[in-house]
């Protein structure tokens, strides 16, 4: 029985040798396709996400310059009124504390010499 085992002798330059079957070969290439989709679908999740996340804030923006707008409009209207009560008080005129008015039937207002 010695005689059929054929035993190598020690050497300091052996390398094991890997020999690659049909099988192993169909193995790594199905796990390689599924590692690559899995990335793909990875990648293509987040840029899905990334889409969503800058529609909403598109839409943010655009909300707060349509306010931004309304709040210069007001906010040069209430300038305008500061501006004018600023102009009456530098003028010297003085709030009235009374109101006459003419009547209808007075001829004041109906002489146009």
């Amino acid at each position: 029985m010695k005689d059929r085992v054929k035993r190598r002798k020690f050497s300091r330059n052996y390398r094991p040798e890997f020999l690659f079957g049909k099988l192993t070969v169909t193995f790594l290439f199905i796990i390689s396709v599924f590692a690559l989709s899995s990335l793909f679908l990875v990648q293509s999740n987040r840029m899905a996400l990334k889409g969503y996340d800058i529609a909403k804030l598109e839409n943010e923006k655009q909300q707060l310059l349509e306010q931004q707008e309304k709040l210069q409009v007001e906010l040069s209207g209430l300038q305008s009124i500061s501006e004018i009560e600023k102009g009456i008080k530098n003028s010297g005129m003085v709030p009235i504390s009374k109101i006459n008015y003419l009547p209808y039937s007075s001829n004041i207002a109906l002489n146009s010499n």
